[in-house]
């Protein structure tokens, strides 16, 4: 199965046990091997960033694509980050 890079974006994150982890803002591609690596949950195309902050953001707040078990409508994961994300707020009525 394939699937277009523009499909990833915006799409949630799920780890297999069901904790919502975040939603995909950018992608990290190994362009020698075609291949995807990161998945990030803070954009940064087209942004001014440091490399330290860089570095920071594949650390803290991106998922390794090794992670990733399957992509359909939502992304699961075998794991969540290894730092602990904010819980998504629900609404109520």
């Amino acid at each position: 199965m394939s699937i277009r890079l523009s499909e990833l974006y915006g799409k949630d994150i799920y780890t297999q046990r069901g904790m919502y982890v975040d939603k995909v803002e950018d992608i990290v591609l190994d362009i020698k091997k075609g291949e995807v690596m990161q998945l990030c949950f803070k954009q940064l195309k087209g942004t001014v960033i440091s490399a330290e902050d860089i570095k920071k953001v594949l650390q803290t707040e991106s998922i390794g694509y090794g992670d990733v078990v399957a992509v359909d409508d939502i992304i699961l994961c075998q794991k969540a980050p290894s730092v602990p994300r904010k819980p998504a707020t629900i609404p109520r009525k």
